[in-house]
């Protein structure tokens, strides 16, 4: 139960994240630069350690944006554009300063992993499995790399929810795989149980490692190493 607990407070977290994205503030702070890649938790380390010094005072809502259906994964921003992703099958480019949207891709399914932006082009996991590189000009698939399958974990006696015989699917794990982009190559985790690595430019498939499970953690690249 400890472990229904944070997984509840963490996607509380997440969704809070998410709008605020959504919700920029007029803040007492002169802007950031412009980051050349945009990932989850601030860089391909995972540290959450973002540039700037955060804000000081609050200056009210600036502008608000309704997505097509509800937000778990975080917002990325990368030249002045906010990239989120709705379960509501789409994924919005809209304008940090104005909050209009400049394009939206819609998925098949709804979206639920943080993307990644690196060159000119965000990548994002699907729910079905497959990565999709989009171009951050239009929006436009620029190519699409399918895994084997998608699932989710299952256990028996999963969070000591009865019967304790029965394997069931985690209703928690929602998220898939966050993507990370280093010396032109993106990683990311599957749920047919594999950590690929794909060409960042063609999606052609690089490398793939066997897990033995569901992998819908986002990997980290640090010091040439992918753990």
């Amino acid at each position: 139960m400890k472990r229904t607990a944070w997984v509840m407070a963490h996607m509380a977290h997440m969704a809070l994240t998410a709008l605020m994205a959504l919700v920029p503030l007029t803040l007492g702070l002169s802007a950031a630069p412009a980051l050349a890649q945009a990932t989850f938790h601030g860089d391909n380390a995972r540290s959450g350690v973002y540039a700037g010094t955060g804000p000081r005072t609050l200056g009210g809502v600036k502008w608000t944006f309704k997505t097509s259906g509800p937000i778990v994964a975080s917002p990325v921003v990368a030249d002045g554009v906010v990239y989120i992703a709705s379960l509501g099958t789409n994924l919005y480019a809209i304008d940090e300063e104005t909050g209009k949207e400049k394009w939206n891709f819609k998925s098949r399914m709804g979206i639920a992993s943080t993307p990644a932006v690196a060159d000119g082009i965000l990548y994002f996991v699907s729910s079905a499995g497959s990565l999709a590189a989009l171009d951050i000009a239009d929006g436009k698939p620029k190519w699409v790399f399918p895994t084997e399958y998608e699932r989710r974990f299952e256990a028996k006696n999963l969070h000591g929810y009865p019967p304790a015989a029965q394997t069931i699917p985690d209703a928690w794990d929602v998220f898939t795989s966050s993507p990370a982009v280093f010396s032109g190559k993106v990683y990311f985790g599957s749920g047919d149980g594999n950590v690929y690595a794909l060409d960042a430019k063609s999606g052609v498939l690089q490398w793939k490692f066997a897990t033995g499970d569901v992998v819908h953690a986002s990997p980290a690249v640090v010091n040439g190493v992918v753990p």
